[in-house]
């Protein structure tokens, strides 16, 4: 493959001109929230000196995503997806704007700043299940594994050159001058959605754009725990939802890890965290961009993904210098983002049209909805049994959690019926793999009721990510 050709199959999607407006626009927006997360964290920590409350900031801005997670996806699927995101866009902007004011008039109390950041989670668990169906029908199915890899990309980067500039900034303009850039930044998103045509296309209509026929909407009886169902009777997308919520919760705790490595284990202070923070990104933007040129997600490649990673930081846990530790982040990072990409595709791959909103809002839930269980867990092993055994627990739970699920799964296929497929088990969606192979001729999911007749992804960050990223 000439070097031209793979450059294109790297960036195939951004061939689509409304996606390539969606992600360039939304690249803008994604370096201004990194930049207001920095700006917010200093700015608590100057206000109290103390790390908790800086703790409970970033905390606050996740806590949605458990309470309320499951129905921002029922909303994605009853309105209008652009409609959402317009709304969702303008939301954000509101809440910088309060956080300048309050900030630059002298008039920022605590409090204040843990309700807008419970309030910018709350946007968060619906503009995130809603972006990434709304990604799927930019694209088309083809092109989902692609785009969902330069979604990565752009938050990536964005974490990557909002924080750099975030620290030029807070000295000369202050943090209030920060959170003012980041309003400003969501005007380009916005008026890249605005550019992008509301399209409500007949059935098997060619060309990328084409979306599936508009379908009933979701009821909200019960709706919240359609996609959980959803998930639940298909064995492989629950396995590696199961195995992406597990390695997410114990395995990605670099803030607090990173953190005491820079201040307990190798005594290199904030520039050496700053480092550490830098080769983790490096190896993250690197990892996207590899992942981004597969073209059919499998469940193999996540529990191959979930174990290389594993061992990435279970072999940077040993290492015994910071020069070594610093160059064992490059491959934690890209063995990350190459797990995060593929769960982020295989997902995206296997919904139905008419369920897309509420099981990218279970992916939410599971992608960052344990992070409030997993970095106090986490911290406690650093706390009792050492900064080093806490980053080596989380990565044995990637492997571990990686094995189960490949044994599992292997058994439920030799367990299957004579034509090869699994006794009692729903039809798969359009994409759907087994463990050793993945079928070329996609089949259609079955409607979960008559409402839900269907004629069609994470990173740090986040993926995870920041809310509004």
């Amino acid at each position: 493959m000439s070097e031209n050709t793979a450059r294109t199959r790297v960036f195939a999607a951004l061939r689509v001109r409304d996606y390539r407006t969606y992600w360039s626009t939304g690249l803008v927006s994604n370096i201004g929230s990194a930049m207001q997360s920095v700006a917010l964290d200093w700015f608590v920590f100057d206000l109290t000196h103390s790390g908790t409350a800086v703790g409970w900031a970033a905390g606050l801005q996740f806590a949605p995503v458990l309470l309320f997670g499951l129905w921002g996806g029922v909303l994605a699927d009853r309105y209008d997806r652009r409609t959402l995101l317009l709304w969702a866009q303008s939301l954000y902007a509101v809440q910088a704007v309060l956080l300048t004011v309050a900030v630059l008039s002298g008039h920022a109390p605590l409090w204040s700043l843990y309700l807008l950041s419970f309030g910018l989670g709350c946007v968060f668990t619906v503009e995130n299940p809603a972006r990434l169906s709304f990604v799927t029908e930019l694209v088309g199915p083809p092109l989902i594994p692609n785009a969902a890899g330069l979604n990565i990309l752009s938050l990536n980067a964005a974490r990557l050159i909002g924080p750099a500039i975030a620290g030029m900034l807070i000295g000369p303009i202050g943090a209030g001058g920060v959170f003012a850039v980041n309003a400003v930044s969501f005007v380009a998103v916005t008026l890249g959605l605005l550019t992008i045509p509301a399209r409500t296309p007949a059935p098997g209509a060619p060309g990328p754009l084409s979306a599936p026929a508009p379908v009933k909407r979701a009821r909200w009886a019960g709706a919240g725990a359609e996609g959980l169902r959803y998930v639940a009777a298909r064995p492989e997308l629950a396995g590696v939802l199961a195995l992406f919520g597990l390695v997410a919760t114990f395995a990605v705790n670099f803030p607090t890890t990173l953190t005491l490595f820079a201040g307990r284990v190798f005594d290199v202070g904030s520039s050496g965290l700053g480092f550490m923070s830098t080769a983790l990104s490096v190896g993250t933007v690197a990892g996207t961009l590899a992942a981004t040129r597969r073209a059919s997600p499998r469940v193999r490649t996540v529990v191959v993904g979930a174990v290389l990673f594993g061992v990435s930081e279970a072999v940077a846990a040993l290492m015994p210098s910071y020069s070594t530790f610093l160059i064992l982040l490059l491959p934690t990072g890209f063995t990350l983002m190459t797990l995060n990409t593929a769960v982020s595709a295989f997902v995206q791959s296997e919904v139905t049209h008419a369920m897309r909103g509420r099981v990218m809002a279970v992916y939410t839930v599971v992608s960052m909805g344990g992070a409030p269980l997993g970095g106090p867990a986490i911290g406690w092993v650093c706390q009792h049994a050492g900064v080093r055994w806490g980053l080596a627990s989380g990565a044995a739970v990637a492997m571990l959690s990686a094995l189960a699920v490949a044994l599992l799964l292997s058994r439920r296929r030799n367990s299957a019926g004579p034509d090869g497929s699994s006794r009692n088990r729903p039809a798969a969606g359009p994409a759907a793999a087994s463990l050793r192979t993945r079928t070329r001729t996609p089949t259609p999911s079955p409607p979960l009721s008559s409402a839900h007749a269907d004629p069609r992804v994470p990173g740090t960050t986040p993926t995870g990510g920041n809310p509004h990223d």
